[in-house]
């Protein structure tokens, strides 16, 4: 695998998060249909009555589970772009990777080798696992310390490679990301872990925790004012204080009869990470609730991209034609749990209450820059400020692959909340804490 060099500047476009305009993204990506094996892109904006533009990208040939890949933005063509990108950055991660090493964690480790440990990654590892187990090794690179380092084959490839085992229960894309260069590719990728993460400690602090403390599961049930404060900490945004381009979509779902709200999921670690849900009626067998998720320096553009992909979830289960989709009245494996619908919505509960709270985007910090490569050291230096002191990237793009591929693994960083893997020593840390805090005293 190739070192990674990270550029001193990467420029964004004027108004743009990108290097390069949505248009100029597509004519380089177009040709790469056949390749890909993407037969059509259909726009299935309307077959809600949002008016997001939400576009699939079809790939009939698919070497996963998944042949739809869909993509969403402010406009058609950026929606298009998200879908073809999706596709592409799928393809690369299903392609043969060859392993740089086969050997044991703890004969690499012995010898002095920089690795990292299947466990500290936070996947559920098989039952036959063992570090003395020879598996198959990456070759990545650390961008925080700038040297080259092995981690399992099986948490960067979607396809496995025979001749050793694998030592993860679940194949998973998360941190598998592209972009126009490399810069870009790497920033989506954290994003993504980062947004992840954030998923995982909502769903525990503001949701599970509150339901678990007020059904007497842990003791005495502790004072509301105790359960207010955990939903508190991920807070609801006032939609008053929105920039005029959210402000623009919120008022999309309104005028359609579909109740929409925000809330901010950022977590310590300080990357804003915003969360926009709907809910509505749809009638029976069909989700009643939709969400969406979205991780970026910049909080406005964060924003931007929760409430995108919620218009993206609405108008995906209308289509019903992903293959990883599970219906409301039906059940699915725990690692799929993002496909799951709602049956019901309790709309008691966060992210439909406040705790008591509500914050305005100023309040959510925000680093708004007109650099890339700003944005990703940005990201870097708040992961290590909360203890996450490595950041792996491979690059996986093929030689002649105009647009970059990238997978990014960040030792400590949490998953649960997106595929029920595995609780890391952050999550269980928080929760332990949070739990601690919101029973003392209690009798």
């Amino acid at each position: 695998m190739r070192g990674i060099k990270i550029r001193d500047n990467v420029p964004k476009r004027v108004g743009s998060q990108r290097v390069c305009t949505a248009e100029d993204t597509y004519a380089k990506v177009r040709p790469l249909f056949q390749d890909v094996g993407i037969t059509r892109l259909s726009d299935i904006t309307w077959l809600d009555r949002i008016g997001i533009p939400v576009y699939n990208a079809i790939v009939p040939r698919s070497r996963e589970d998944v042949s739809v890949y869909t993509g969403k933005g402010m406009t058609a063509v950026h929606s298009k772009v998200s879908a073809i990108m999706e596709a592409i950055e799928r393809n690369v991660g299903l392609l043969p990777l060859q392993p740089a090493e086969t050997a044991s964690y703890e004969s690499l480790a012995s010898a002095g080798r920089k690795v990292v440990r299947p466990s500290e990654l936070n996947l559920e590892l098989l039952p036959h696992y063992r570090d003395d187990v020879a598996i198959h090794w990456v070759a990545g690179h650390d961008i925080v310390s700038d040297e080259p380092v092995l981690v399992p084959h099986c948490a960067v490839s979607l396809a496995p490679a025979p001749g050793a085992p694998r030592c993860y229960r679940l194949v998973t894309a998360n941190g598998l990301a592209s972009g126009n260069c490399i810069e870009e590719a790497i920033c989506h990728a954290l994003a993504e872990v980062v947004e992840r993460d954030a998923q995982t400690f909502a769903e525990l602090i503001s949701s599970r925790l509150p339901h678990v403390l007020e059904m007497g599961a842990m003791g005495a049930r502790p004072p509301a004012e105790r359960l207010s404060a955990l939903q508190a900490r991920h807070p609801q945004v006032d939609m008053a204080t929105i920039s005029p381009e959210a402000q623009r979509m919120v008022e999309m779902f309104e005028r359609a009869g579909v109740t929409i709200q925000l809330c901010s999921m950022t977590t310590d670690v300080g990357v804003p990470v915003m969360l926009a849900v709907t809910r509505e009626d749809n009638g029976s067998g069909m989700s009643q609730a939709h969400a969406g998720m979205g991780a970026c320096p910049n909080a406005e553009v964060a924003m931007l991209r929760a409430i995108t992909e919620c218009a993206q979830s609405r108008a995906v289960d209308i289509q019903s034609m992903r293959e990883d989709f599970i219906p409301a009245d039906a059940s699915g494996p725990g690692f799929q749990v993002y496909g799951k619908r709602l049956s019901t919505v309790n709309t008691d509960v966060w992210p439909w209450v406040s705790g008591g709270k509500s914050i305005s985007m100023t309040e959510v910090a925000s680093h708004v820059s007109d650099d890339v490569v700003s944005d990703l050291w940005f990201m870097v230096d708040r992961l290590r400020s909360v203890g996450l002191s490595r950041v792996v990237v491979v690059d996986l793009s093929p030689p002649d692959l105009p647009v970059k591929v990238a997978r990014v693994l960040v030792p400590g960083l949490e998953s649960w909340g997106s595929d029920r893997s595995k609780l890391g020593p952050r999550a269980t840390g928080a929760w332990n804490a949070a739990m601690q805090a919101a029973t003392r005293g209690a009798a």
